[in-house]
């Protein structure tokens, strides 16, 4: 294992660093790190620190020109094009997106402006939670390819009324940057953000990635506390799934903290994080001079040591760290039951970073279905069913636990509970029709 740190002479730098040193010691210890910490003041190195493995089977190191799956920092490109466009008047922030594509009918395109698209206030939800996506995340599908899964999604509320995360409407965002300048979204990725930056390794496409010998493979950590090593590449797209170095990332977020971005706007100090379950990433900038990147390709742990680094940065106070997240699950489940955990599904989010509504326990009812747990997947779905009786993604789950661990009846049944919520899913439908009577 590689763990290296230096720093340069700051004013209290040394404290700081023994305060970042704790912390990722820390993390090192629960075994929630594997990656690299880089911080830069005033755009000078500042402190670094690398810890882990690329592959953790064969325990070869991360390097400095180690690729890593960025995740939803992608949006962060998106948003800049959108914002370079915006300054070359080839978009207005106020115009309806039915004046660049026709991707929604009339009366919800009239009504999502390029802005709410930006601003996640669309009313546009997540096709990663559509079914129809897993069928094709592991394909060589293309932007198109969401967009049909998009277009037939209700919008969760009326435009401008609310807020809710949306990988779609920064997908949506994608193809209005293709249209309106003729060119796919990872040209204009090369051309508006790796070019004048001088990136010099980004990779867009599941053929590139898959050619690159220094890319990092993701990691799950199991029940049990082990890492489990996924190399899953896929097609990127404008939302997420871009890999590059720490060097290029760095890149990005310092002409972002002083304002040297192509387009020119006046982005506000903040952090921003990416990620999937095998892969986490975080940039962040201060008001007083500092970026930090936390690159990890094991769970959430850039999620976990980030915002404790912005805190340690800015000298306020910030919680400990806890064991992975699944390990306690787990062990809760074991020792307390079901009952427990439904008792206490808004502090285990917040305990998780995670917003308490379906996704919480679809996904760690996911994680243990895949982990051979049907039992225990079967108990987390049952629950969610409980909690959010009218969404039907939470009876598909339940239907699809049922369903691995041989159970068609029980599977039938909840699958037909969709149909009621949701008559139009044809691919419920085929999976009835699949079963039999």
């Amino acid at each position: 294992m590689f763990i290296y740190h230096s720093l340069s002479a700051q004013p209290n730098g040394n404290n700081l660093v023994k305060q970042i040193d704790e912390l990722t010691n820390d993390a090192i210890a629960k075994g929630i790190f594997s990656g690299t910490v880089v911080i830069t003041k005033d755009g000078e190195p500042f402190y670094k620190k690398q810890s882990g493995y690329a592959d953790w089977a064969t325990k070869r190191p991360i390097a400095d020109n180690t690729l890593y799956n960025i995740g939803s920092l992608n949006k962060q490109f998106t948003e800049e094009m959108i914002r370079q466009l915006v300054k070359e008047q080839k978009l207005d922030y106020n115009a309806s997106l039915s004046k660049y594509i026709n991707l929604l009918p009339a009366e919800t395109g009239n009504k999502i402006t390029i802005q709410q698209l930006l601003d996640m206030r669309s009313g546009l939800g997540d096709y990663f939670r559509s079914p129809e996506f897993r069928d094709l995340e592991n394909t060589n599908f293309q932007l198109s390819d969401i967009l049909n899964i998009i277009k037939i999604e209700p919008l969760l509320f009326e435009p401008g009324t609310d807020r809710a995360y949306s990988n779609s409407g920064y997908a949506v965002l994608g193809a209005v940057i293709e249209k309106v300048t003729g060119k796919s979204y990872e040209e204009n990725l090369k051309e508006r953000i790796a070019a004048p930056l001088q990136f010099k390794d980004i990779y867009y496409t599941r053929a590139e990635k898959a050619n690159q010998p220094n890319r990092a493979f993701g990691n799950i950590i199991d029940f049990e506390g082990n890492k489990i090593g996924v190399d899953d590449i896929s097609n990127s797209h404008p939302d997420g799934g871009t890999y590059t170095t720490i060097a290029d990332l760095l890149k990005f977020t310092e002409a972002k903290r002083q304002h040297l971005l192509p387009s020119g706007y006046d982005y506000k100090p903040a952090a921003y994080i990416g990620g999937t379950p095998p892969w986490n990433s975080l940039i962040g900038y201060t008001n007083n001079g500092y970026s930090y990147i936390v690159m990890c390709n094991v769970g959430d742990s850039a999620d976990k040591i980030g915002p404790r680094i912005g805190s340690i940065l800015k000298g306020e106070k910030y919680p400990p760290l806890s064991y992975p997240f699944p390990v306690t699950l787990y062990k809760m489940l074991i020792e307390k039951g079901i009952d427990y955990v439904e008792q206490n599904i808004n502090d285990l989010c917040r305990q998780d970073n995670k917003r308490y509504d379906d996704r919480f326990l679809d996904f760690y009812g996911y994680a243990f279905l895949n982990g051979g747990k049907s039992d225990i997947a079967i108990e987390l779905f049952t629950l969610n069913t409980k909690l959010f009786p009218n969404i039907p993604q939470t009876f598909d789950s339940l239907a699809a636990a049922y369903l691995k661990s041989g159970d068609k009846a029980n599977a039938r049944k909840n699958y037909n509970k969709v149909l009621e919520l949701d008559p139009r899913n044809e691919r419920v439908k085929d999976a009835l029709r699949n079963l039999g009577n």
